[in-house]
């Protein structure tokens, strides 16, 4: 198992609770593929320095977690699909 940080913007039309209902989605997704949670922050609604998919800002969350490299894949693929994450970045520490 090696250790990540995972930066995700989640779009700013959604109202607070599905905000977090999404995040802990991703949360969810990483411990039933066996990894682990060492730290999630919330850092609130941020303005973008540019425009992403038309939107000017957008709720930012900060993952650190550890999870078998084999399995990076698949949470990479679920970041492409949900069209309610903007942009991520997902970085091995």
């Amino acid at each position: 198992m090696r250790d990540y940080e995972s930066m995700i913007i989640i779009s700013p039309d959604l109202s607070p609770d599905e905000i977090e209902k999404e995040n802990n989605s991703i949360l969810d997704f990483i411990k039933e593929n066996g990894g682990e949670i060492e730290n999630s922050e919330k850092w609130g609604k941020k303005t973008l320095a540019y425009e992403i998919k038309k939107k000017k800002e957008g709720y930012f969350f900060l993952n650190l977690f550890r999870m078998d490299t084999e399995k990076v894949n698949k949470l990479v693929s679920k970041y492409r699909i949900n069209e309610k994450i903007l942009r991520h970045n997902l970085i091995v520490k």
